[in-house]
């Protein structure tokens, strides 16, 4: 199976726009890192449409897409990394210190722990039955998209940190 072609495959069903689908067909099916650049580049569309579902990713991406902060039914232990999505039951710790900015993105079932210390910027979206406790503290910005679901955002800010949550009123993107 081309792995590029089946994803385009997919993707189209879920209403990926023309230019998008034309994209995803044309990659090599064994270029992981074009594949990989391309789900963190339509983030939005690939977790509103649970795409692709956790099981296909299981299959053909595990083992190989953690090294670009795509993480699946995995404990991690993240340090500055720029971006982390953290899907099924995910659960550990990301931490961001210094001047660094990360964005995470909890959904399914992840558990995560978010440390925010020194200037750092985090902007974490939350989705499903997610459950995210974010501590910030000296100068750390938190902001937090909380989706309609089951999920829990709990937060402690100390110092001068700052963490806001957003409630959406809507499941998804």
């Amino acid at each position: 199976m081309d792995l590029a072609k089946e994803l385009a495959r997919q993707a189209k069903k879920k209403g990926i726009c023309k230019p998008w689908y034309n994209e995803l067909k044309s990659l090599n099916g064994d270029n992981i890192n074009a594949m990989a650049q391309m789900y963190l580049k339509g983030i939005d569309f690939c977790l509103a449409n649970d795409y692709p579902d956790n099981g296909f990713i299981r299959t053909h991406f595990k083992g190989k897409m953690e090294q670009y902060g795509v993480f699946l039914d995995d404990d991690i232990k993240i340090e500055n990394k720029p971006k982390c999505v953290c899907l099924g039951a995910t659960c550990g710790r990301i931490e961001i210190t210094g001047f660094n900015v990360c964005e995470i993105y909890a959904k399914h079932n992840a558990k995560l722990n978010v440390i925010a210390k020194d200037n750092a910027f985090v902007v974490i979206d939350v989705f499903d039955d997610a459950v995210v406790n974010v501590c910030a503290s000296d100068r750390a910005k938190v902001c937090v998209n909380h989706y309609v679901g089951n999920g829990q955002v709990i937060k402690y800010a100390m110092d001068d940190a700052t963490i806001k949550v957003i409630e959406k009123q809507k499941k998804t993107y």
